[in-house]
Order: C-alpha cells, then structure tokens, then sequence
C-alpha cells in the first residue's frame, strides 16, 4: 500500500540546526480534523452559552417588568375603587344640594347604552375598561347636575338678595298697614306702608340690593325714596330729612339711602316705609325678618 509523507521543517532562530518532522497524510489529515472539530465544537458551545446568557437576562428582564406591571395593576385598581368611592360621596351630596334648592329634575338614568363587542376588543380586553367608561359617563352627568345647580343657587341668591328682608331702621312701629283713621283729618282711609318712630337723623338702610329710581320731593312724602329691587319688588322711604343716595346708584342691602325726617304731611319725625309687589302695596312687616 503506497503511503504517502509530508515533511515539516522547523527553522529555529540564530545557528540552530534545521528540524525536519516527517508525517504521514493519514496522520496530517487526522490533526486537522481534530483541531478543524475542535474549533467547530468550541465557536459551538460558546455559541449556546452566550444565547443561554443573553436568554437568561431577558428572562428577569421579563419577570421584573411582570412584577413591575402586577404592581402598577394593583395600584391602578386602587385607585380605581377610590375613584368609584368618591365619584359617589360627590353625587349623594349633588342630590342633596338638588332637594334643598327644589330641583327634581336631576339626571338619575342609567349608566348608558350598550352594545356588541368586536373581536378586537374582545382580544386586548381591559377588566378596568367598563368601570373607567362607566365613571367618565358619571363625571360628565355630575358636571351637568353642578351646573344646573350652580345655576338655580345664583338665581335664588339673586332673588333673596334681592327680595326686602329687614327693618329699614330701628324705632317704633306707630302705625300699620291698611285702614286707618287719616292723622290730620280723621277720617278713615288706607294706609299702604307702616310708620316707624325714630330719632331725626337716624340713618335710613335698604333693606335688599337695589337700585335707586328717585330722590326727590313729593306731595305728601315729603323727600321721598323710591327703589327698584327687581322680581317685581320696589319699597318707598318718606319724610326723609335728607338723602345719601342719588337716581341711577346700585345699592346693597344695608347700605344707607337716607335720613329720618318730618318733612311732608308728617306730625313728628318718622319713616313712611312701603313694599310693593308688581306696584301693589303689601304689608311690610311680612317682610321683615328682625322684627320689631
């Protein structure tokens, strides 16, 4: 059997002499088939060691952000319920607050249409999908409620504060309203205010915001003031002294218009007061609450 050799030649530095190494193919080929799956078998194993690694890593990575997602979940759902909690604190006292200002006309449907769910919704379900849809439908009725509400307490604000609630000045009441026997002639008449005794010069204060229509003379009144409170409201002060107030001004309630006085047809110093509703006399004393 013809065998075939390769010679290998060492050539050491400096004067060493030349080695020569004979081989056999057989036995080349077999050296470099050994290192050749040697090699191989390394870059191998080093492969599946550094995906091992780089899986690994991935995995906690994975495993931290699902335990950063699961605590973020419960902190949502947390918040969720106090939410739902407070959404409904606020809408029992918005009932409250209707009943006291006379609303029954407050949304108190339900929660809302509903409908199918398509196949897409049904794949990346959200368990807190309805409850956040529900609460944001209750937030946009609750502002609705408010509003009405807001708007129903202004007006009934404007109207108290616009409406005669107290004594335009301190004294004592001398005559009151309707029939009457005339102070000068003594024959029977209407009266269509009352007559309240005072100091002269105690000031005289309105009793609702107003504005002023007139400050003048008049026949029989004397210095007379006339105020516009609105809603149909208006009140009279006559045998004034003197006035603080002038035609046009806006007045608040208290705010001083005048001055006890005897002028006109007066036998002492007094306060003509009157209130009238649509410009018809009403008795005054039913609209004042600090009563004499």
């Amino acid at each position: 059997m013809d065998k075939r050799y390769s010679t290998i030649i060492f050539v050491p530095h400096a004067r060493a002499k030349f080695r020569k190494l004979k081989v056999s193919h057989r036995l080349l080929f077999s050296l470099v088939s050994l290192v050749t799956s040697s090699l191989c078998l390394s870059t191998f194993f080093s492969v599946q060691y550094f995906t091992s690694l780089s899986q690994t890593h991935e995995l906690s990575k994975l495993t931290r952000e699902n335990r950063e997602l699961q605590s973020a979940n419960e902190q949502f759902s947390k918040s969720v319920e106090s939410l739902r909690t407070q959404l409904g604190t606020v809408e029992d006292r918005t009932r409250k607050l209707a009943i006291i200002a006379g609303i029954s006309t407050l949304d108190e449907g339900s929660q809302g249409g509903v409908g199918g769910v398509r196949q897409s919704e049904e794949l990346s379900f959200n368990p807190y999908r309805d409850d956040v849809d529900k609460m944001s439908f209750r937030s946009r009725r609750l502002d609705r409620d408010l509003s009405v509400l807001e708007q129903k307490f202004v007006a009934q604000s404007q109207l108290l504060s616009s409406t005669p609630s107290t004594a335009p000045v301190r004294g004592l009441l001398t005559d009151g309203f309707g029939g009457r026997s005339d102070p000068f002639t003594g024959e029977p008449g209407q009266h269509g205010g009352i007559d309240i005794s005072s100091a002269n010069g105690q000031a005289v204060r309105t009793p609702a915001d107003g504005i002023i229509v007139k400050a003048e003379w008049a026949n029989g009144y004397g210095n007379v003031v006339y105020v516009s409170h609105g809603y149909g409201y208006s009140t009279r002060y006559g045998h004034l002294s003197g006035f603080a107030a002038r035609p046009g001004q806006r007045i608040k309630r208290g705010d001083v218009i005048g001055y006890v006085g005897s002028t006109g047809r007066s036998t002492g110093p007094h306060l003509h007061y009157e209130v009238r509703l649509n410009n018809n006399p009403v008795n005054p004393l039913e609209y004042i609450l600090n009563a004499f």
